[in-house]
């Protein structure tokens, strides 16, 4: 694996970590402590532009750093219950999370009606801008799609069964079209197409030596 590819695996690993923490936080943080401020009196956090599904008025925030600046929100609404048939439940639909303490949202979370993430849009490089979008079922993550160049459109799309990477899709030339395939099997690349020509079609195969 190259070093490139270890470099972004730990930064997304991080991301993680950074993330889970922000979100054992916020649950406690729903509740008000004394002196503390609502959302409506602290400074505004600078939203990321994602899609504005879940942003109910049912809100509740979390300062992390304790710097005056929240770095969680968590939207909740009145929801048919599955478990109990006929009642409903406040459930969190929603949640976007400041990783890097730097008063604007890196991730947005969205939840289903059973309270496992369905979906993520992300910032992972600071900018503002929305560069990777992640979809799970129940909690565990199938697919990703990621655009390096800023352009709007993926240029590497992952797959996984499990929750394990079995195929990465790119596009090494920034052309809208996949030209590459890599294949994954335990954990460990197996095997990658190419396609040499650029007409959708792989022209060489390699096994991976790893």
């Amino acid at each position: 694996m190259l070093p490139g590819h270890r470099m972004k695996t730990l930064v997304q690993l991080t991301l993680t970590t950074l993330a889970l923490t922000s979100l054992a936080c916020a649950s406690s943080g729903t509740q008000k402590a004394p002196g503390s401020q609502t959302a409506s009196t602290k400074k505004k956090t600078e939203p990321l532009p994602c899609n504005p599904e879940g942003q109910t008025q049912d809100l509740r925030t979390a300062d992390v750093d304790g710097d005056g600046v929240d770095d969680v929100y968590k939207y909740y609404e009145e929801l048919d219950d599955p478990e109990r048939p006929g009642e409903r439940k406040r459930s969190v639909v929603r949640q976007d999370l400041d990783l890097n303490w730097d008063g604007r949202f890196d991730v947005c979370r969205f939840f289903d009606v059973d309270g496992f993430a369905k979906r993520e849009e992300l910032d992972l490089d600071f900018d503002g801008k929305v560069d990777e979008w992640r979809t799970y079922e129940r909690g565990v993550i199938v697919k990703s799609e990621r655009d390096r160049n800023n352009d709007g459109r993926p240029d590497i799309i992952r797959r996984y069964k499990d929750g394990k990477l079995v195929q990465k899709d790119s596009d090494t030339n920034n052309d809208g079209q996949v030209d590459r395939w890599e294949y994954y099997s335990g954990n460990k690349l197996d095997r990658i197409g190419v396609d040499m020509d650029h007409d959708g079609k792989v022209d060489r195969w390699s096994k991976s030596s790893s």
